[in-house]
């Protein structure tokens, strides 16, 4: 063969192996990525299952302490959340679509550390990632910094979950206000010292995600409702006592207010004890969730996961770092009784705190809470209370008419009567 020949026999038996290998690359990758599909998908059903399994012997060890109350209960729970279905739809619908949340955020390692975010329309970065990368300081100067607001759920140490707070979030959103929802380990998954290591992380990691938010770092208020209030309490006063320890997350003095909303702040009370046995939470669970054990010295035990008890320990110590407190309860508060704010609050004054009182007549545990808001704005003295603290100024509220989650009101006051907690 001449020399042209050659070369071209050889520059198509180059382009034969060349096409050849491009082939075997597009059929490997075909193949590959329904393996990587099924992989992932496998992995996905796999944690769900072990969610389920989870969430199954949970109900399991809860279920050696069922009482025929916990049945009633959860039969009005039902009948209760019939009756509210239509708000209740339209509240999950804007947590499941609202551009303005972002939902499931991990903030620790261990179980349930998820947390959710609340950011006005004005305050969210874009989505391209040269505004991404704009700098945070920059945007902060074109326009204020909002106030914020970390929020730790209640649900009798049991039933706590992030979502709980969607409700205030909603009606925090309208004045600008950042609100972040932590979610924490439940029992019997964790006991009431995991509990509040967790709202601890959160409020940590909260705390400096907030200035890259458009939040202000010097307007952070923390709210606690009922059991949630109990955990926030105990996680700020802890920070207190660490003092300006480096290695901390953060620290007490990163908290401007603190909120407890329906809270409860002494567990050693026998009054309390009796209480809560008498409303279904039976004394060996109470004693489980507070790591009492069931001996003789139990109440000595309590006191370890008492504010109460903490406010007496750190003392006038450590209350320059600690921020003001607002109180608020239900004067027909059946869950979390009033005078558990009516005790706390001159403990507190004793301490050198600086403790407001607010008490709402003829208000229960989920009146102000839920069905208020439902109600609209003109019936939700509870947000007027909270944007006055969180704002300083009054009849802030007013300022945004907001028409009811759902009509008639009679429902509304059909619900009041069959509510357990």
């Amino acid at each position: 063969l001449d020399t042209h020949t050659h070369t071209r026999i050889k520059k198509e038996a180059l382009l034969s192996l060349s096409l050849s290998l491009s082939l075997c690359r597009r059929f490997r990758r075909r193949r590959r990525t329904p393996r990587r599909k099924r992989k992932k998908m496998m992995l996905m059903l796999r944690k769900f299952f072990q969610n389920v399994l989870l969430i199954f012997g949970l109900l399991l060890r809860l279920l050696r302490f069922l009482r025929v109350t916990w049945i009633v209960k959860f039969l009005r729970l039902l009948l209760f959340s019939a009756l509210l279905l239509p708000a209740f739809v339209r509240i999950g619908w804007f947590y499941a679509t609202d551009g303005r949340i972002e939902r499931g955020v991990r903030y620790g390692k261990n179980a349930r550390n998820f947390l959710d975010v609340y950011v006005p329309r004005e305050e969210r970065r874009g989505e391209g990632k040269e505004e991404e990368d704009k700098d945070i300081e920059g945007e902060n100067k074109k326009q204020p910094l909002k106030p914020v607001v970390i929020f730790v759920t209640g649900g009798v140490w049991i039933i706590g979950y992030r979502v709980w707070g969607a409700l205030l979030a909603k009606s925090l959103l309208e004045f600008g206000v950042i609100t972040i929802c932590i979610d924490y380990r439940n029992f019997p998954q964790g006991v009431c010292g995991d509990m509040v290591e967790d709202v601890s992380n959160g409020i940590g990691f909260a705390v400096n995600k907030a200035k890259s938010l458009g939040g202000d770092p010097r307007k952070i208020n923390l709210i606690g409702q009922s059991a949630g209030a109990h955990l926030a309490s105990l996680a700020l006063f802890k920070q207190a006592s660490m003092k300006d320890n480096l290695k901390e997350k953060w620290h007490a003095k990163d908290i401007i207010g603190f909120v407890g909303i329906s809270g409860v702040y002494h567990p050693e009370s026998e009054e309390l004890i009796a209480h809560f046995d008498k409303q279904g939470l039976h004394r060996k669970i109470f004693f489980s969730i507070m790591e009492a054990g069931f001996s003789g010295r139990h109440i000595e035990a309590l006191g370890r996961n008492s504010p109460s008890e903490m406010v007496k320990l750190i003392g006038v110590e450590c209350a320059h770092v600690l921020p003001r407190f607002l109180l608020i309860h239900g004067e027909k508060d059946v869950s979390a009784p009033p005078f558990e704010s009516r005790n706390f609050a001159p403990t507190l004054a004793n301490a050198g705190i600086s403790v407001m009182e607010k008490y709402y007549n003829a208000k229960g545990h989920v009146e102000p809470f839920i069905l208020d808001p439902i109600l609209g704005r003109s019936e939700d003295i509870l947000l007027e209370d909270l944007l006055t603290f969180i704002f300083r100024r009054e009849g802030l509220s007013k300022t945004y008419k907001r028409q009811p989650l759902m009509r008639p009101r009679f429902i509304i006051e059909l619900a009041k009567r069959v509510v357990p907690f």
